[in-house]
């Protein structure tokens, strides 16, 4: 069950691997003055200096932490990496409030006018290597963030009607509408875009952790967790790292999961868990019927999943054995009507598709064919196909998810005397 991987990841959004480049360099300072012209593509030069910076103004960082680009599936994605085994219980990384950008007054608050903040982010990006924050900025990427938030109708109308039902815009029309006096996402400034951007795509809201933000999200292999203080905020390991192993975070866990939540804000589905939910509408009488499983490794789904058990979702690795061992005896004790209902509603709702998926991955290959040699061939036009090359992909999982969630059900029901085919 593999991960909608579009593009490289930066936090947890895919960025071009154009942006990225690892030759190796030796650490200047922590300064921003300390960058170079040889060395400002130089993606460890970057880090390096970023973690210097942190730790110059009081932060800390494990020297074990890295990051580098590794290998997902069939792409390279960016993320951090254990350079050598790091024990459960190790402190990764610490960041007082004085570097966390967006808070005020040194400590975890955020101003109330989250325009200001975005607007404060811009004028940073803007200053360049003048910025205190340059180091953090420096590894921003958002700008070659391709979330469906920037999608046009072509690309939403690619999702087939599914949730989140190409309500997909709704972040940057608020921008728009509230701190740009009604101008257009691509008509702002580039700065002002990346700030959004940033904002959109990052764990932590309008609070911007250097070093954290740069580990992706996977809630079924999550090994750190965080805690804040008045101090600042602490990143600990919840497991064993072996060296060479992904160091991986949460964007979100419990009920907010939902695989189109967060497709919608971030553009992408992760392996597993994958917690589908969503309010389906009837066209027969124009009501709607609430549609949920959980998908676990293994192919183990968990239909009608209760709170207590979309509740553990962003909690560790080790939950993630808990929730496998009681899916079983929780779909057995799904009525049958239950059963019956959820089948139903997933018939029609297979019925409504306009392709299969097999025919989808057909378009979908034809697609990527059309896709320039090199990822700096970026235009308009590309960025429109990959869109729509993303829609294609997270269609096709959303298909096998509720085909496979329909298996689910039938064979609980074919389990008891009085099953029937759905």
């Amino acid at each position: 069950w593999h991960s909608i991987n579009i593009m490289m990841m930066m936090g947890t959004l895919f960025v071009p691997i154009v942006a990225l480049f690892f030759t190796g360099a030796v650490l200047v300072g922590a300064a921003a003055a300390a960058y170079t012209d040889e060395k400002e593509d130089d993606g460890t030069y970057k880090f390096e200096n970023l973690v210097a910076w942190v730790k110059h103004n009081g932060g800390r960082v494990d020297d074990r932490l890295g990051l580098t680009n590794h290998q997902h599936g069939d792409r390279l994605v960016r993320g951090g990496v254990a350079l050598q085994n790091i024990k459960a219980g190790s402190e990764l990384l610490f960041l007082p409030w004085s570097i966390v950008f967006g808070t005020i007054d040194d400590t975890a608050a955020v101003p109330d006018n989250k325009c200001e903040v975005l607007q404060n982010y811009a004028s940073e990006v803007d200053a360049g290597r003048a910025s205190f924050w340059y180091p953090y900025l420096a590894l921003d990427d958002s700008l070659s963030s391709r979330v469906p938030s920037l999608w046009d109708e072509l690309a939403i109308s690619e999702l087939q009607g599914l949730p989140p039902y190409g309500s997909t815009d709704g972040l940057t029309d608020w921008y728009s509408s509230n701190c740009a006096d009604g101008v257009s996402f691509s008509n702002l400034p580039s700065a002002s875009r990346q700030a959004l951007l940033a904002a959109i795509t990052r764990a932590a809201g309008l609070r911007f952790l250097p070093v954290y933000d740069l580990l992706n999200h996977h809630n079924g292999m999550l090994n750190t967790k965080s805690f804040a203080d008045i101090k600042g905020d602490t990143i600990t390991t919840t497991t064993d790292i072996a060296k060479g192993e992904e160091i991986f975070m949460t964007y979100r866990g419990g009920k907010e999961n939902t695989v189109s939540e967060m497709f919608r804000r971030y553009g992408f589905v992760e392996e597993w868990p994958q917690y589908y939910s969503w309010d389906q509408r009837e066209e027969s009488d124009g009501g709607t019927s609430t549609m949920q499983f959980l998908i676990l490794p293994g192919h183990k789904v968990a239909i009608y999943p209760p709170p207590s058990m979309v509740s553990q979702i962003g909690q560790g690795t080790l939950i993630i054995a808990d929730l496998l061992a009681s899916t079983e005896k929780h779909n057995q004790g799904l009525s049958r009507a239950q059963l019956m209902q959820f089948g139903k509603v997933g018939v029609r709702l297979i019925a409504t598709f306009t392709t299969t998926v097999e025919e989808d991955a057909v378009i979908l290959q034809t697609m990527k064919d059309k896709l320039p040699m090199m990822p700096e061939d970026l235009s308009g036009e590309t960025e429109e196909l990959m869109d729509i090359i993303s829609a294609i992909y997270y269609r096709i999982h959303f298909k096998q998810a509720i085909t496979m969630a329909l298996d689910a059900a039938n064979r609980v029901l074919a389990l008891r005397e009085d099953a029937s085919e759905l």
